[in-house]
């Protein structure tokens, strides 16, 4: 969606914000001359997170943890490491211990649930997310992952009601008018959820507003192909532009049952997925979702052709 993918190194300073939030209760312990073991490694692997030395970070983190083995803010921090690494089974080992000491832990359920997600456990993604939002009413309107999590565990009805609950608070995004579409497609057809698709006038990123249009019925592949291939400020830009083009006119084609077409451009779309944060890694699983159930089916037209 609008807010989900980050560049590599804007992600990284986004999660070193929230070590730093942490880390600073130790260093103030430092100041006075009170600075533990635990602390010391703490404070070298956010430095070593920072400078880009993940190897570092990850070795001092881990000397940290073994420290304190039941300190939720170390264990919070390697899974917050392991999951900037996409390691994603340790990350949610790290995001349990911290719920087991604190079922409350609202930052590691998020993180736990996304991480869920990438491991294509969706309903325990869902549960995780539910439980945010019970700890965090005022939330459900901005939690569109849900809502795709919604959408993969095949729960539509629940995943249509969360992205019409995410217009009120981001009105003009495409990618919310899609997946309540892709929702709704699967509750009441095709046809019924292009007369509900969610009106948007003026999303500003290339080329979504040729992918509404092609969502309406009314745009073709070629218009998104024209929008998406404008000249951009970066390459970055351009990247992304492609990106978003390959992903939903995959996931047009899968709504439309051409699954031949779906995994062509998902193929491509799930290519380079780690850069291109959340919506990456939603184009390489449901790439391998679409890839499994075309394997199977040909799996089985073939038993049928031998008389097995």
């Amino acid at each position: 969606m609008t807010v989900s993918a980050p560049s590599p190194g804007s992600r990284r300073h986004r999660l070193l914000a929230a070590l730093l939030a942490a880390v600073l209760l130790p260093l103030s312990s430092a100041a006075l001359g009170q600075e533990t073991e635990s602390d010391r490694l703490y404070r070298l692997a956010i430095a070593a997170f920072d400078s880009g030395d993940m190897e570092s970070a990850s070795r001092l983190i881990d000397q940290a943890v073994i420290e304190k083995p039941k300190d939720s803010k170390l264990l919070l921090t390697r899974g917050y490491i392991r999951q900037f690494q996409h390691q994603h089974q340790q990350a949610v080992a790290d995001f349990s211990q911290v719920i087991e000491l604190d079922p409350n832990a609202e930052d590691a359920l998020q993180r736990r649930g996304e991480e869920y997600f990438k491991l294509a456990e969706f309903d325990k993604s869902v549960a995780d997310f539910e439980r945010v939002i019970e700890l965090q009413p005022q939330r459900k309107p901005y939690h569109w992952q849900l809502g795709i999590s919604y959408y993969y565990a095949k729960r539509f009805q629940k995943g249509t009601d969360l992205f019409e609950l995410h217009r009120k608070v981001n009105s003009n995004d495409v990618e919310n008018s899609v997946w309540h579409f892709l929702c709704a497609a699967q509750v009441r057809g095709i046809e019924e959820a292009q007369k509900g698709l969610i009106p948007v006038t003026r999303d500003p990123r290339l080329p979504m507003m040729a992918i509404w249009s092609l969502f309406s019925g009314d745009g073709t592949e070629k218009e998104v192909w024209g929008k998406a291939n404008q000249s951009q400020p970066s390459e970055r830009a351009e990247s992304r532009s492609v990106f978003y083009a390959q992903l939903y006119l995959g996931l047009y084609w899968d709504a439309l049952g051409d699954t031949g077409k779906s995994i062509e451009f998902l193929k491509k779309a799930a290519k380079d997925y780690r850069d291109h944060g959340y919506m990456g890694q939603v184009a390489r699983i449901h790439y391998r979702q679409l890839k499994q159930q075309s394997t199977t089916e040909e799996a089985k037209v073939g038993d049928a052709s031998s008389g097995k």
